[in-house]
């Protein structure tokens, strides 16, 4: 005899679609109430560790191919949040923006399912010098779990602590450093020591990656259409 959750849960319907950093397809569930409860109950605590635990959480019980969410580039999980949120919910969302030029709160209309990755996939070695190489690589939600303040792209704080996480490997002639067996104590060091060039070379592979981002037309009161750039998550749902 079947229990009454059975009688639901075998006849959820399931989705494809790609994951952006390797193209390979996956299917997914709808996330069910028990899940969506627990993304609320952590947005309820104010606590975006709490929030990105969630998500990552219910990226792993709805998609097949996905065992470890944390460790996936930031631009897969929210892309495939955002695909698994509009087959869940709905594929509308009204965020709420305030306009820099008018001061008034506006509520915009996004449809979740015309959303794309902005920027290619680049080349993840740097040279930062003629005899030196960095590899890099694209920050995760785990990266995302670690810095508290979150990744503010306008913030050199924000920007040093990220490159400081994302270094691999650094590549001599000679040798062949594993970054991430390596004291954060000394990476860090090691990117106090680059010139501002160098620096600026490693910060570009950031500021150039691939992300979630849409541009939105929206109309103030004085009749003006203007534009706003939603890019991540909280600007989607703010």
């Amino acid at each position: 005899m079947n229990t009454l959750s059975n009688l639901l849960t075998a006849n959820i319907p399931t989705y494809t679609t790609s994951i952006p950093s390797t193209n390979e397809k996956t299917n997914f569930r709808p996330f069910l109430v028990k899940e969506e409860k627990i993304l609320l109950l952590a947005q309820g605590t104010g606590n975006n560790s709490e929030v990105l635990n969630a998500i990552k959480n219910i990226l792993e019980v709805c998609f097949d191919e996905i065992d470890d969410a944390s460790s996936m580039p930031l631009f897969d999980v929210e892309y495939l949040f955002l695909k698994l949120r509009s087959k869940s919910v709905s594929e509308k969302v009204n965020p709420k923006i305030i306009c820099p030029f008018t001061e008034e709160e506006i509520e915009l209309d996004i449809n979740l399912d015309e959303i794309e990755i902005k920027g290619e996939l680049a080349n993840t070695t740097v040279d930062i010098s003629d005899t030196v190489k960095v590899k890099l690589k694209y920050p995760t939600l785990k990266t995302l779990m670690n810095q508290s303040e979150g990744i503010d792209y306008n913030d050199p704080s924000s920007l040093y602590s990220l490159v400081v996480s994302c270094i691999e490997k650094v590549m001599t002639k000679e040798e062949t450093i594993d970054a991430t067996q390596m004291p954060l104590e000394e990476i860090s060091s090691f990117v106090d020591s680059m010139t501002r060039t160098q620096f600026e070379k490693v910060l570009d592979f950031f500021l150039d990656s691939p992300r979630v981002e849409k541009k939105v037309p929206y109309t103030t009161s004085d009749g003006t259409v203007r534009e706003v750039v939603l890019s991540g998550l909280s600007d989607f749902f703010g």
